[in-house]
């Protein structure tokens, strides 16, 4: 069975690392917060990744699909933003470093099916 990863993001450089360098798992975009509630609704995902602009979805996540694993990308990290992540429900809050490894490590973290 194939990881599904949903990506909620509208850059397209960091869209197309996600499709060319996770090509192993099943990726999905949502450019932005309604198309992601309705893949969300209709789809089942292993793990949500959403760019730091989309912070207000992440509640709505944590409260409708508690199971969900949600990594937050950054390209600026800053600490409020990061502890704001992890109290609507974030469980990591990593820097787009667009370097696969970084990526890969969370996933195979968050998602431990997916070390096969």
């Amino acid at each position: 069975m194939s990881i599904r990863i949903l990506i909620i993001d509208n850059e397209p450089r960091w869209i197309n690392f996600a499709r060319s360098d996770l090509g192993d798992f099943e990726i999905v975009v949502a450019p932005d917060i309604d198309a992601a509630l309705e893949e969300l609704e209709q789809d089942q995902f292993d793990l949500v990744i959403a760019s730091s602009g989309y912070l207000s979805i992440l509640e709505d996540i944590s409260k409708r699909f508690s199971d969900k694993q949600v990594v937050v990308t950054t390209v600026k990290p800053n600490t409020q933003e990061a502890l704001d992540a992890y109290r609507k429900g974030a469980k990591r809050y990593i820097t787009k470093s667009f370097r696969e490894q970084d990526l890969l490590k969370n996933i195979r973290e968050l998602v431990p099916s997916s070390n096969n």
